[in-house]
């Protein structure tokens, strides 16, 4: 992992289209540390993770100050998901922590030690790293230490207590009958996903695959191996049938999962890879493809922020600034924001979150 740079100074982006113009507006104040990782919701919530432990809800239209700041993590969140409505976010701690949050009442519902207890039945700790909820909030999946990975059921909302924590075991929501799934690929997963319609989960892992397992039958249908060097960050196409990874060989490489990539044993082969898209100059730590389809964002070591024409597969706009970008977020489409693909949102080693907007954009 790139050591998070402790920075007072927040970089002055200077954006160089290529076909492109996306011009900076607002951004957060200073945070106390360095942002890795960021969403922006449904319900038009942009929710932040800091490496001080804490998850923050902001209004995009009002950044001066977050709507809930939750000390919600004893380390750094190293992952963070959202819901398909946006009302609920899960969120991973370096300590194994896994949280789950009310997005709109700013509260804990669940919480889950992952380095404390048995993955599942008669099976060891599987400390996270990364986790994802269903779009659907159906089950929850992490990956760690291990090329294994655990899926567990979410259950009904727990009552919660005045201190946003459930009752019981305390794992709230998140504490519901669990299986563990050995990919038999890697030995760390770096990022997990699932895909918007919720029928896949892809895994990337230290040492260049990305798995895609079938969430109903719960087994891997693909292991793709177009990377050199450990991919750090997954983003699926709105549709569920692109598949995209960032790695530290500095490539962005795009998959039609519609391929199949499946032999005998259900393991592929990686025919499934079909561009890989060339331009940052270090480690690839974010991608995100546009509410549309058209366009997906990355953000790397090399402090740039870039968009790529997917159709194309060609970079047409570049930006950059002096620290390293682990967040990209682009606004999701809705009646009373921006057009699909017109403003997204940046955050990393600055300490801030910064929105970009389309040039011309009303």
């Amino acid at each position: 992992m790139v050591s998070a740079l402790r920075r007072n100074i927040h970089p002055a982006y200077s954006l160089t289209p290529q076909s492109l113009s996306y011009l900076q507006q607002e951004s957060t104040p200073l945070l106390p540390d360095s942002i890795w990782a960021l969403s922006w919701t449904s319900s038009n919530k942009l929710v932040s993770g800091s490496a001080d432990g804490h998850l923050r809800v902001w209004d995009p239209s009002e950044l001066s100050k977050p709507i809930y700041d939750l000390s919600s993590h004893p380390l750094a969140i190293s992952s963070l998901s959202t819901t398909k409505d946006g009302k609920k976010a899960l969120a991973t701690s370096l300590d194994g922590s896994v949280v789950l949050i009310d997005v709109e009442q700013g509260t804990v519902l669940g919480k889950v030690e992952t380095g404390r207890e048995k993955a599942g039945e008669g099976e060891k700790e599987l400390p996270a790293f990364t986790s994802a909820i269903h779009p659907e909030e159906k089950c929850w999946a992490w990956s760690g230490r291990s090329s294994k990975l655990a899926i567990r059921s979410i259950e009904s909302i727990a009552e919660v207590n005045g201190n946003g924590e459930s009752s019981g075991s305390g794992r709230g929501v998140l504490g519901g009958a669990g299986k563990v799934i050995d990919t038999g690929k890697g030995k760390f997963g770096m990022d997990l996903q699932f895909s918007p319609d919720g029928q896949s989960l892809a895994l990337a892992t230290e040492q260049g695959q990305v798995i895609v397992l079938d969430t109903e039958t719960q087994s891997v249908v693909a292991t793709y191996t177009s990377h050199n060097k450990a991919v750090r960050t997954i983003t699926w196409s709105p549709d569920s049938q692109w598949l995209y990874s960032g790695s530290d060989d500095h490539l962005i490489v795009l998959y039609d999962v519609r391929a199949g990539s499946k032999s005998g044993d259900g393991v592929g082969k990686g025919e499934g890879a079909v561009a890989m898209m060339q331009g940052h100059q270090s480690w690839v730590l974010k991608v995100d493809a546009s509410p549309d389809g058209k366009l997906l964002g990355s953000g790397g070591a090399d402090s740039m922020i870039k968009l790529w024409d997917v159709g194309q597969r060609s970079c047409v706009s570049t930006s950059t600034g002096n620290s390293e970008i682990w967040g990209f977020a682009w606004q999701p489409t809705a009646t009373d924001t921006f057009a699909a693909g017109k403003q997204f949102a940046v955050a990393g080693d600055d300490k801030a979150i910064t929105l970009f907007r389309a040039a011309g954009s009303i």
